[in-house]
């Protein structure tokens, strides 16, 4: 196929249409995923304020248990056991099918993965209240059937921009789509909190009704609107199909239709590979530390409860969503004017974004009482410039290993996903007293992951597809790597 005479914008593109449909199904994904971090607050009755509770001071500030201006009353007596196996139960589900859907993605096509993950996930959120109203264990059963599903979404969607994006686009429809996830976070808190309080069927259930309902919707239009490859779509243009087949053949090879096996040895025992996954699990482990330990640092020691600071509890999300979106954009504009390479760029990426987030992370375990405002500005910028890790690992799946991206990235997301388990329970250990100095060895230990994850990607990556990642024209087997001139002379067309 010959290469256009000219690159077909991005927006509006069906291309740019996809990145947004992805955008949304990160966003009802993520949603369905933390709803039960919140919901759980008005579902137990152990959250009641009670006028004996013991109060506690810190920086001058009483603090109890729960909001003292809650009217709502839980409705299930559970003890704080049963709800930190029903939060984590999640999680279990999560890491079994990370590789499965990368390789079902590979085999059958990431529309229909992405269909039936997102669809099953919405349809047992709507079957939350009667699982919890029967029991405890059947909730907690459900929620890791509802985490094992997920876990197939997010290599089914790497793997769709394997044949989807073209090279010197990724950065920007990679940081659009993944982007979602984070407008979700900023979305469910505040509406998990009017849904408790002013839902039907005693507040909470509303919660997962909506959610399961909107998550329905989104299926159908996905499925309208998606297809797995450009050579598939019905409604996209010749000259946008034209440029993305090219562009992306021109990196790995021709697509013959065939599906190539994994070659399971050599993604093992590849330096490249290894990097990215110690910058996934580093770039986890920190935003584990950011969404789960920040929250209790603030109350153990600056005496501040981020959930009851309202708008200003959105502000590091926004900021997290905008730096995504700007990374991507910058990555492919100094990749595409030649002022550094894409391995550089990754490398710069990650630097940024890991090293960066450790400092203000480290800095904001030295806050004290007074300086309410300073730490979240420091928590606000942590969590901003760990937005460049999209523009860092999260694409360089794609640029080493194309026509395996799902299933690399899967097992990627299955090591990293034991930060989500080990991170809360390191940070207990660590913290028994909640003092400032035992938070600061949080601090630090998290900073010295990050750098290492860092470190480690920028001396392994690579900014090339392996060449056990090539396809040849005719056998999908591995071919030689193209020259530079062709690659850049088909890439840049």
């Amino acid at each position: 196929m010959d290469a256009p005479t000219t690159k077909p914008r991005l927006v509006p593109s069906t291309r740019f249409s996809l990145s947004l449909a992805m955008f949304f199904g990160c966003l009802v994904t993520y949603m369905m995923r933390t709803n039960m971090s919140f919901a759980v607050v008005c579902m137990v009755s152990e959250n009641k304020t009670d006028t004996g509770v013991e109060k506690v001071s810190r920086c001058g500030k009483e603090m109890t248990p729960a909001d003292s201006n809650s009217s709502v009353i839980g409705e299930f007596d559970w003890d704080k056991k049963t709800t930190g196996m029903v939060l984590s139960s999640f999680f279990y589900g999560y890491i079994g099918s990370q590789i499965i859907g990368g390789h079902l993605a590979s085999r059958y096509g990431g529309k229909r993965v992405v269909f039936i993950t997102i669809l099953g996930s919405s349809l047992l959120t709507l079957a939350n209240p009667v699982a919890a109203r029967t029991s405890e264990y059947a909730l907690a059963i459900l929620r890791a059937a509802i985490g094992f599903l997920q876990g197939a979404t997010f290599p089914a969607m790497h793997t769709m921009w394997s044949v989807w994006g073209p090279p010197l686009e990724l950065s920007v429809l990679t940081g659009v789509t993944y982007a979602g996830a984070q407008i979700g976070n900023v979305i469910v808190l505040p509406l998990s909190g009017f849904l408790c309080q002013y839902g039907f069927d005693g507040g909470w259930p509303s919660i997962f009704y909506i959610l399961g309902v909107f998550g329905v919707i989104w299926c159908a239009v996905w499925w309208y609107i998606s297809s797995d490859k450009p050579a598939t779509h019905p409604r996209i243009s010749k000259e946008e199909k034209q440029y993305i087949i090219t562009s992306v053949e021109a990196s790995m090879g021709k697509d013959t239709g065939k599906v190539p096996s994994t070659p399971w040895i050599k993604i093992l025992t590849s330096p490249a590979v290894w990097a990215c996954w110690a910058g996934h699990f580093a770039g986890d482990w920190g935003a584990y530390t950011m969404l789960v330990s920040l929250p209790s640092f603030l109350k153990d020691v600056l005496g501040l409860n981020l959930s009851s600071l309202g708008a200003v509890a959105s502000i590091p999300y926004m900021a997290y969503f905008c730096a995504i979106n700007a990374g991507g954009i910058l990555a492919d504009t100094i990749r595409s004017k030649g002022i550094l390479s894409t391995l550089n760029t990754r490398r710069a990426a990650m630097l940024v974004a890991l090293v960066g987030q450790g400092l203000f992370l480290v800095l904001s375990g030295y806050c004290g009482c007074g300086q309410d405002i300073l730490v979240i500005i420091f928590i606000t910028c942590g969590m901003a410039v760990s937005g460049f890790q999209y523009a860092g690992f999260v694409v360089n799946y794609l640029e080493i290993a194309p026509p395996f991206s799902g299933t690399v990235m899967g097992t990627g997301n299955t090591i990293s996903a034991l930060a989500g388990i080990i991170s809360p329970a390191v940070t207990s250990y660590l913290t028994p007293n909640g003092t400032q100095e035992e938070w600061q060895v949080v601090m630090w230990l998290t900073a010295g992951i990050l750098t290492a994850g860092a470190l480690i990607f920028s001396i392994f990556a690579s900014g090339e597809v392996q060449p056990w990642a090539k396809l040849s024209p005719e056998e999908g087997h591995e071919m030689a790597p193209l020259r530079e001139g062709e690659k850049i002379e088909l890439a840049t067309a």
